[in-house]
């Protein structure tokens, strides 16, 4: 998104990332680190996420691999090898059983969302080209 503030800003719009689930001190250190000069949300609580419905619950049909190949798990034995406790599986609080998909939102100044684009997994993201041309469209 960096390289395409400029362009952005040719079209009177501004780029905004939101991150779900992380502190704004480790959004900061990534911005300095990466050269980034556009604003970032850190979405602590993912009320911004789950608002704009790209929180994905992270399910077996999500996440198979993570939830069946790489869940963790806990045991804990007394001296002779007997259990006195045993946990497998992802811990119950809610911000470990979601994950927020790539979306890009083009919203006017009225807060009309003109464009929407909810990628299917990390990996799909809408394509830059497209974003600028419906800018285009806007103005």
């Amino acid at each position: 998104m960096q390289e395409h503030v400029d362009a952005y800003a040719e079209r009177n719009a501004t780029s905004i990332a939101i991150t779900a689930g992380q502190q704004l001190c480790e959004m900061r250190e990534y911005a300095e680190r990466s050269g980034i000069t556009y604003p970032l949300l850190a979405d602590e609580d993912w009320s911004v996420i789950k608002s704009y419905g790209i929180y994905h619950w992270f399910g077996l049909a999500a996440h198979n691999l993570a939830y069946n190949i790489l869940r963790p798990a806990t045991f804990i034995s007394d001296k002779l090898g007997y259990p006195l406790y045993k946990r497998i599986g992802f811990a119950s609080h809610s911000l470990s059983n979601g994950i927020a998909r790539p979306a890009t939102f083009i919203i006017d100044k009225l807060g009309i969302i003109r464009y929407m684009y909810i990628g299917s997994s990390q990996f799909d993201l809408a394509e830059q080209e497209e974003i600028l041309e419906h800018l285009n469209s806007l103005t």
